[in-house]
């Protein structure tokens, strides 16, 4: 239970970096313990992962014996040394506040779980014991945090390792790997937990405590440099006969995704719907109704209003009310981009497939980052198993461009039959290009337009004579500039407005004038976009970016209320009313700002099955 008494003391967000103070090198120190907001004392609300439920372990709780899972029993031996539980403070912790077997009381428990964990004095994080190598680990983590997360840290730290791959010691990579790959990071519940806490929240692994925002840092450095992982942290696995478990990467974003959330609870902005769905199918839970109840915490309390958690109901049947209810609160259709095909013809193609994980990055993070349907607001009727929506069909897929899945080989390309040429000059046409192969077509930078076009430059960069040992160079011997050399290789010959795609590269480059740090978030950006995904062109001769599931023929449309255009393909003919099934969300350059709302402006039903 939580007390729902008025507390008396500030909120404890402003006043916890008083109390718990984390050194640089991770050690603790405590500073003046603050006073109790209720009668009964005060409390700070745990966060962990439940871990092997096969061998329990058997606690006392009020008198009364309590079954827990191993994981939770070494946290618990840990908390008990800790000068907070000496005094007095109390814990929240799910599996010994609420009677997990009681679905009533779980369902009605879920939705407080904002009140719970904002109104504890801090979450307290658990991420489990230390072993294969954590102390090296975390030494490495407050490291990173500390020295590389600036701007131009990146590029400092692979110069570094460049010149000296074993500077920050031997096997630390691989300890660093082993923390980053431990299950909670991955744990749906802590996208909440943490997100209610703030930059200083705990993080305890055994003994140690550093601080949320360490982890953060350090993570977001990993995520920028590919360096760091397919070299240092492989070879040292290799080193040690250990195979490479690709659940790091999702666990890194997962991570940064949090930092993101937390951010904007801080700062009492709101939590773009889009972006929370996204993460929520990146993220593990047991129950598969909890990738919506899970985050009822952070969503628009519009939305959440609409949701009654009960796991009676089938998992079908809580993603389409969710959809509803998201469709609903928003005014928006933003909730179908999170559409992916799958191998059930009967389910709903327009209800978001939370449960398939996304096999690349999202276009935008945001719900607002274009407006292909303008102003305009949903407009739905739901009927049993089918959506119907305002909108209209713009165009149709023409050329496929080379699949990541297939590396990048030339022989996938489907090549373009239109020669239509809607940017009109041959400068609008690369800049259509480069600027699909990135998605950011609203991106606000000052360097967008220069520094990201160098993309197209990357294969007369690679045979540049640079001088060693500079940030450029170091950059062009990384994995995600030959990535970027090797997709364009692959895409070489495929047509855009009548020209080959190597007739847009730039053929000279001045190196002088490259900033490798703005270079390097080009390539990150197009690594991330084009993971799962190749370029497309239409009918009508423009150029985009799709999902690798595409076809040719698919539809291109502009559905009322939803921010991306939508690819459809047609399912059956039943009546006479024509059903599509939902592809997935494209990039179409040229339509991503309301410009084809003028070829459809009353719109029609459309029938989405």
């Amino acid at each position: 239970m939580v007390a729902t008494e008025t507390a008396s003391s500030p909120h404890p967000r402003h006043e916890l970096g008083n109390w718990i103070q984390i050194a640089r090198f991770g050690d603790q120190v405590e500073t003046h313990e603050p006073e109790s907001r209720y009668q009964w004392g005060d409390y700070l609300a745990l966060s962990y992962t439940w871990g092997d439920p096969s061998n329990p372990r058997e606690i006392t709780v009020n008198g009364l014996p309590l079954l827990i899972t191993e994981n939770l029993e070494a946290c618990l031996k840990v908390l008990r040394s800790k000068k907070y539980t000496q005094h007095g403070w109390k814990f929240w912790i799910d599996a010994i506040c609420i009677n997990q077997k009681d679905i009533v009381e779980r369902a009605g428990q879920v939705k407080r779980m904002r009140e719970i964990y904002t109104r504890a004095w801090t979450p307290i994080i658990w991420i489990g014991k230390e072993e294969n190598g954590s102390k090296d680990a975390l030494d490495l983590v407050v490291t990173l945090a500390a020295e590389y997360s600036s701007r131009d840290g990146v590029n400092r730290l692979t110069s570094t390792l460049h010149r000296n791959a074993q500077h920050f010691g031997i096997g630390r990579w691989r300890a660093l790997y082993n923390i980053v790959c431990r299950r909670y990071w991955r744990r749906l519940w802590i996208l909440q937990e943490v997100a209610l806490g703030r930059y200083t929240t705990p993080v305890l692994c055994g003994e140690r405590t550093l601080y949320w925002g360490q982890f953060a840092r350090a993570f977001n450095v990993l995520i920028k440099t590919d360096e760091v992982i397919n070299i240092y942290i492989t070879n040292e696995l290799k080193e040690a006969s250990l195979p490479f478990d690709g659940v790091i990467w999702p666990n890194l974003g997962t991570v940064q995704e949090v930092q993101f959330h937390q951010d904007s609870h801080l700062s009492d902005k709101r939590i773009d719907t889009y972006r929370l769905i996204h993460v929520s199918r990146s993220v593990l839970s047991t129950d598969p109704r909890d990738k919506v109840y899970g985050l009822l915490g952070l969503m628009d309390e519009s939305i959440a209003a609409l949701i009654e958690p009960d796991y009676t109901d089938s998992v079908e049947n809580v993603y389409r009310s969710f959809a509803l209810a998201t469709i609903k609160a928003t005014g928006s259709l933003d909730v179908i981009r999170h559409c992916v095909p799958t191998e059930d013809p009967n389910s709903p193609s327009w209800v978001p497939a939370l449960t398939v994980e996304p096999t690349g990055a999202a276009f935008t993070l945001r719900d607002d980052s274009f407006t292909t349907s303008g102003l305009s607001s949903a407009s739905v009727r739901p009927n049993s198993h089918l959506l119907v929506c305002k909108g209209f069909i713009v165009d149709r897929i023409d050329g496929l461009g080379c699949m990541w899945s297939k590396g990048w080989d030339s022989g996938s390309v489907l090549q373009t039959r239109s020669i239509l040429d809607p940017y009109n000059t041959f400068e609008a046409a690369q800049k259509a290009i480069w600027k699909s192969m990135v998605a950011c077509h609203t991106t606000p930078t000052e360097y967008l337009d220069t520094d990201y076009g160098l993309l197209l430059a990357s294969p007369a960069l690679n045979k540049a004579n640079l001088p060693e040992q500079t940030p450029l160079k170091d950059l062009i011997a990384s994995f995600i500039f030959d990535w970027c050399v090797q997709y364009l290789a692959g895409d070489a010959d495929f047509k855009i407005a009548g020209r080959p795609l190597k007739g847009y590269c730039w053929e000279k480059v001045v190196p002088e004038h490259i900033d490798a740090v703005h270079l390097r978030d080009a390539l990150m950006q197009r690594d991330r976009i084009n993971l799962s995904r190749r370029l497309m062109t239409t009918d009508m001769g423009y150029v985009g970016m799709a999902p690798e599931e595409v076809e040719r023929g698919d539809a291109v449309a502009v559905l009322f209320g939803c921010s991306m255009p939508i690819l459809l393909r047609q399912s059956t003919i039943e009546s006479g009313d024509v059903r599509w099934r939902v592809v997935g969300e494209c990039y179409v350059h040229g339509i991503m700002n309301g410009e084809a709302m003028e070829w459809g402006k009353d719109g029609e039903d459309l029938l989405l099955c």
